[in-house]
């Protein structure tokens, strides 16, 4: 079976699950129109399986984590996990550095793995662009010093993770997002560098450690 399939690991219901309005889960969709943007034919989101979800303090506390890394050995079609979480009060590189090395730790795993820490939530990324989500709406602060990105749009537009966060991942403006989000320029790069390091058969962990894509 051809590695090609994107899989992920993520923190929220809303980026893991369907939605209630039958979408594909936020993350899968995510990635999909990140790798359109690249132009690339022959990588692809899984969609077959609900991306693999863990807590917060899951990541960091004993090794479920791990377990979930390893898990995804099983797929003979993984290409690459995505590791999304997000970073509330936190520093996104200190805390994105930490789990790189645990992935690092695990050897060599017949396919890549790319940490993306969303400061401050998935969510703060639709306030960058919410023009393009809400017509003649706009949001003049910077995205990513709000606290509570999510609990802004619920009050302001009724939002709910489980029924808006893919729809609002459909019709979001990615590139006017990559212009005002630093964290979603890193998400936007790592599946650059996903691609980039599976068109060249090679697997990555980023930042990059390359090893040969065992055939």
């Amino acid at each position: 079976m051809i590695r090609n399939k994107i899989y992920a690991i993520v923190e929220g219901h809303g980026e893991a699950d369907t939605s209630k309005s039958g979408r594909r889960p936020a993350v899968t969709i995510f990635v999909a129109r990140i790798l359109q943007s690249l132009g690339s034919p022959g990588l692809h989101p899984n969609e077959k399986y609900p991306p693999f979800r863990i807590s917060y303090g899951e990541f960091f506390r004993g090794d479920k984590l791990e377990r979930a890394i390893r898990y995804h050995a099983k797929y003979a079609d993984c290409a690459a996990l995505l590791i999304l979480l997000d970073m509330d009060d936190e520093c996104p590189a200190q805390k994105a550095a930490d789990l790189v090395t645990r992935v690092r730790s695990l050897g060599d795993l017949g396919f890549s793995a790319a940490i993306v820490c969303a400061k401050r939530e998935y969510e703060s990324w639709f306030l960058a662009t919410i023009e393009s989500i809400h017509q003649g709406q706009t949001y003049s602060g910077d995205p990513e010093a709000i606290r509570d990105a999510k609990g802004y749009l619920r009050k302001r537009y009724g939002y709910k993770p489980t029924i808006h966060q893919a729809q609002y991942t459909e019709i979001m403006d990615i590139s006017i997002t990559g212009q005002k989000s630093r964290s979603f320029r890193r998400m936007h790069h790592a599946i650059v560098e996903i691609l980039e390091a599976w068109n060249n058969g090679v697997t990555i962990v980023t930042p990059q450690v390359v090893s040969r894509r065992p055939t």
